[in-house]
């Protein structure tokens, strides 16, 4: 009886779900990382950046979690996406607060 041939190094304890969870994480952090840089970007430039054909699908997935991505149909019949911006930051000192009282 022969001995069983043990796996390469690289794949010992990792399954393939493991590695996809991996990459997918990691499109998800590009186009995050991407949006809040503040460029305006198309589905085909989104693909090309992450090296895959999952922007359209991680825009749905961050606009399900609340982001607020906007779209424009351009005339060439492709989208632009963005970040619209969040109004909701205040002013750092702002005049009612009043440190200045005299």
């Amino acid at each position: 009886m022969t001995p069983k041939k043990e796996s390469p190094a690289g794949q010992r304890g990792q399954s393939q779900e493991h590695c996809k969870d991996n990459h997918s994480t990691r499109i998800r952090t590009t186009v995050k990382a991407l949006l809040l840089s503040g460029k305006k970007v198309t589905a085909k430039e989104g693909n090309s950046i992450t090296k895959s054909n999952d922007f359209r699908k991680v825009i749905s997935d961050l606009r399900k979690q609340g982001w607020n991505i906007v779209d424009l149909r351009l005339p060439d019949n492709r989208k632009l996406y963005w970040l619209a911006s969040n109004d909701r930051q205040g002013e750092l000192f702002p005049a009612e607060a009043g440190g200045n009282e005299e």
